[in-house]
């Protein structure tokens, strides 16, 4: 679980049975499938078979969206209540509980986790030529504080099975890990160019949403058979718990049989790499996926490896030998950075673990603040990022902290051999911001496991 907030969903405005503003958005909730999906439909497209999982308030229609999320009507479905998107924003922490089973597909987008709060509109469909497209805006009260950690709610757009919610000129899925202007803001940053903050604590709320972050207009894009029967499938959830909502809006009448292309250039937004600027020629100097005309980001430096593998121990701060902390850890290079997943455990276990001493450490996501480390013959890297800590606080409830890790391979066995003046290879955790300021993992030199640079 989150941190505990005051939910300020839950006051009796929010559960109105609709919500209307004098300007800007307005909602009203439906539990009609097949009206849902009549409003999205364009032309070349028939649809049959409609459902929909939801609670009375996750789904329905909007109005006035269009100097909010860029076009003017819809459908949007939610991990909570549809009326919490109508602005201002007041809040960084909006959350409503539908208690809605999961959904499998969605599980399947953020494995060794499970998704609560589904709701999911699904349908068949026939198109005329063989291509379908839409247009939709993804946002969420994750944002900022859980970019880059293991909180993150998911959406997906499956059809026939597959997920087709992703990146433009990309197979990656659209995702706050993956899309968003980092954590602490401005720092980690993942395809910032598709993202607009509105966060309080990060000099947003001019946007009229309740919603902390959203993206721009994006475009899906998807070949199919012409004449032939296909399923779609629009889901959303939250995911690790049921805090904080998310939405996806749905432009109205933008289902068709069509190519899109946003910018007029010629380039479909399914392969565009700026796909609200004109840019012909696709120039992406620094090879990020981004074009040159829209990138926002600063290359990073050139780092020496592919990827960086391992796990093991070393020993904890109090010397006893039994005390080890264990860790392991993938991460692999990136056009941004580096995409960390690490994992690391206090031997204590709560034995010893006091207050804000972790239990548990993660680092997930995309990570920026990178640096290559060269010590003689050891190659490594030391990086700063989010974490997630566990302690014995709330009921071992999660919290966010900042820390840095460094990692060395001395290309020999991990414990190496210090009576023939072979070192050890290095793993070092260190919690530099946050509840936990100040914790560490230990001695820096492997008593067990292996580092390895690929």
């Amino acid at each position: 679980m989150k941190f505990s907030y005051v939910k300020s969903a839950m006051c009796a405005s929010v559960l109105a049975l609709s919500t209307q503003a004098s300007a800007g958005l307005t909602t009203q909730y439906s539990n009609s499938a097949e009206d849902l999906v009549y409003e999205l439909l364009g032309g070349g497209v028939t649809a049959s078979n409609f459902t929909l999982q939801s609670a009375d308030v996750s789904a329905g229609f909007f109005s006035g969206g269009t100097d909010i999320i860029g076009f003017d009507s819809g459908i949007i479905l939610s991990s909570g209540n549809i009326a919490s998107v109508v602005g201002p924003n007041k809040s960084d922490s909006t959350s409503f509980a539908t208690y809605q089973a999961g959904d499998a597909e969605l599980n399947a987008l953020v494995p060794g986790y499970s998704v609560y709060d589904a709701t999911v509109l699904e349908f068949d469909f026939v198109a005329n030529n063989d291509v379908i497209s839409f247009q939709y805006v993804f946002s969420s009260e994750e944002y900022n504080e859980y970019v880059n950690t293991s909180f993150n709610d998911v959406f997906g757009f499956f059809l026939d099975g597959v997920n087709i919610a992703q990146l433009p000129g990309s197979s990656v899925s659209v995702s706050i890990n993956t899309l968003n202007n980092g954590n602490p803001f401005g720092q980690n940053v993942n395809n910032p160019q598709y993202f607009i903050n509105n966060d309080l604590s990060d000099g947003g709320g001019q946007i009229e949403t309740e919603m902390d972050g959203l993206t721009i207009v994006l475009s899906v894009q998807a070949q199919v058979t012409p004449g032939q029967s296909h399923h779609i499938k629009l889901a959303i959830a939250d995911a690790g718990d049921r805090v904080f909502d998310s939405n996806v809006f749905i432009r109205a009448e933008s289902f068709v049989d069509a190519v899109v292309d946003s910018d007029d250039d010629g380039i479909p937004d399914s392969n565009d790499n700026c796909i609200d600027v004109v840019n012909q020629d696709q120039q992406d100097s620094d090879g990020d996926g981004v074009g040159d005309v829209c990138d926002v980001t600063e290359p990073v430096e050139e780092l020496p490896f592919e990827k960086f593998t391992g796990g093991g121990a070393v020993k904890g701060l109090d010397g006893h030998s039994k005390a080890m902390n264990s860790f392991g850890f993938n991460i692999k290079s990136t056009a941004n950075g580096i995409d960390v997943h690490l994992e690391y455990n206090d031997g204590n276990r709560g034995k010893a673990s006091k207050g804000h001493s972790p239990l548990q450490i993660k680092v997930n996501g995309n990570i920026d603040q990178v640096a290559p480390f060269v010590d003689g013959d050891g190659l490594g890297v030391i990086f700063t990022a989010p974490c997630t800590i566990r302690t014995l606080l709330n009921d071992n409830e999660r919290a966010l902290n900042l820390c840095r890790v460094k990692l060395v391979d001395y290309g020999n066995p991990g414990t190496g051999n210090p009576k023939k003046g072979i070192p050890a290879d290095i793993f070092h955790l260190e919690v530099i911001e946050g509840p936990s300021t100040g914790y560490q993992s230990g001695d820096e030199s492997l008593i067990r496991g292996n580092v390895k640079a690929h």
